[in-house]
């Protein structure tokens, strides 16, 4: 297939090059799971900021420990999400498949990278973002099953979060592409 373009007003005909493949940008897999990292930190020191707040007016424990609970899950789904359109948006993803599997790229990386500080000692979540300590909160050991099943609950609403975030960083991208292009000024 040949391609035609006017160069300085001759028209020359190039063939077209043909791709094989998926076209995932790994420049824009990183720049998300960056987001998603930066996002974490500034909620959790938010979070953690409020809650000292709170227990120096002498809050209930329980009370800071649930929120804490639920603020960790919802920074985390916010920082996916936000992770998820920012490595579609980035890379100017055009195809609806590539740009779901940046999202999950995003989201294993992240997950991967959380888990790993984690373990290291350097929590950014304090592992209560993805359901591992569903009972600290009040104190009571919570039943194995409830635990294993609020951890995969947590853990597919963070790849939804994923998912939808790179879903919407493509179409805005794919709608900038169909707009016709303005003249360069000469």
């Amino acid at each position: 297939m040949v391609v035609e373009h006017f160069e300085r007003e001759v028209l020359v005909e190039r063939p077209v090059q043909r791709f094989e493949g998926m076209r995932v940008s790994w420049g824009g897999i990183w720049a998300g799971v960056l987001v998603v990292l930066g996002t974490l930190l500034f909620l959790m020191t938010l979070g953690l900021a409020v809650g000292i707040s709170a227990d120096a007016r002498n809050v209930d424990a329980n009370a800071i420990g649930t929120g804490a609970v639920i603020w960790s899950a919802v920074s985390l789904l916010v920082a996916l999400f936000l992770g998820g359109m920012a490595a579609t948006r980035v890379s100017m993803v055009w195809e609806r498949f590539a740009g779901l599997l940046q999202g999950v790229l995003v989201w294993v990386i992240s997950l991967v990278t959380v888990i790993y500080l984690g373990a290291r000692g350097i929590g950014i979540m304090g592992g209560s973002a993805l359901g591992i300590v569903t009972g600290a909160a009040t104190g009571a050991q919570p039943e194995p099953t409830a635990t294993a099943w609020t951890q995969f609950i947590a853990v597919a609403l963070s790849l939804l979060a994923a998912l939808v975030g790179a879903a919407i960083g493509r179409r805005r991208a794919a709608v900038r592409a169909t707009e016709p292009a303005q003249p360069a000024a000469r």
